[in-house]
């Protein structure tokens, strides 16, 4: 796998769904970025570049962990320590991969964490999986259309899913494609992740598209909105509050037209999670659900 994985072009691949429009990256119009690209070391330096003319984000450097080489006369670059801006939100790039940083805390998605839940008995008791199983179909395709560090992605292409990930924030987009393309040189992981294809845009786009394609309707479309009036407490993880740094909680009228968008693509099945006690999305009763403890999937499915 390489860095093409994500679209440039805004589209589904390998011919599931094509043709979604450009879709502008988050930050364009903005007065400032939410993220500075923060380059280490200088094997990175032209990819940090790239990523920074990608998001139209400012780039910074840790000169100190440049070989010399990099401050020769009429440079741009200097051999001073980098010194983080508290609060500030900062896309690492390193030969490690790319990892998001803030005061002290950094987030670096790994699939492999992930291993203890997709072995063969484990993956059978996950709750989503169960949620999306889908009867008589020999290969299955499913839209996570909020794919966020794409974890719920890794579960259903471990079930035997085609999965397209639609992640509308460049930045997470950009991590996402990362995690991947480092998933696909692992043994376990590498024949998983080539039948996730991330998409970098609206999925409300994507959808459309997709409904509009006779033949290649996705079979399952899964939603996993920010759970309302989700804030920085002890309840969150300390490392997914720089997720959150980015996101924003799902908006009541954006619910209804996510909903909306994902029925228009004719699946089999909607599912979606919310917490285990919270409102129906859209205020939508579905036609079953699956509780467990924190969280409930609510499943819709549409008369065929």
């Amino acid at each position: 796998m390489t860095a093409s994985r994500i679209e440039e072009g805004r589209r589904i691949e390998d011919g599931d769904m094509r043709g979604a429009p450009d879709v502008a990256a988050s930050g364009a119009g903005s007065t400032e970025s939410p993220v500075t690209v923060l380059c280490v070391d200088g094997d990175s330096l032209d990819r940090a570049q790239g990523l920074s003319d990608r998001l139209d984000a400012p780039l910074a450097v840790d000169g100190a962990d440049f070989p010399s080489r990099h401050f020769e006369q009429g440079s741009h670059l200097s051999g001073a320590a980098f010194i983080p801006e508290p609060g500030r939100l900062y896309l690492k790039v390193s030969r490690d991969g790319l990892s998001l940083m803030r005061d002290g805390m950094e987030l670096r998605p790994d699939f492999a964490e992930m291993l203890p839940r997709i072995k063969q008995g484990a993956l059978q008791r996950e709750m989503l999986v169960k949620a999306a199983r889908v009867k008589g179909v020999e290969a299955p395709r499913a839209v996570d259309a909020t794919a966020g560090l794409g974890e719920d992605s890794l579960l259903l292409a471990a079930a035997g899913f085609t999965v397209t990930l639609c992640e509308a924030d460049p930045v997470i987009a950009a991590l996402l494609e990362d995690a991947l393309a480092r998933a696909s040189a692992h043994e376990v992981l590498g024949p998983i992740v080539e039948r996730m294809h991330l998409v970098a845009g609206d999925s409300r786009i994507a959808l459309e598209r997709a409904g509009a394609s006779a033949g290649v309707q996705p079979d399952v479309v899964y939603l996993d909105p920010m759970f309302p009036g989700r804030t920085k407490s002890a309840a969150v993880k300390k490392k997914f509050q720089l997720i959150h740094g980015l996101e924003r909680p799902t908006e009541p009228l954006d619910e209804e037209s996510l909903l909306q968008a994902a029925l228009a693509a004719h699946p089999r099945k909607v599912v979606i999670k919310r917490p285990v006690k919270g409102p129906y999305l859209a205020g939508v009763k579905p036609s079953h659900a699956i509780a467990g403890k924190a969280v409930r999937y609510d499943c819709i499915v549409p008369p065929r």
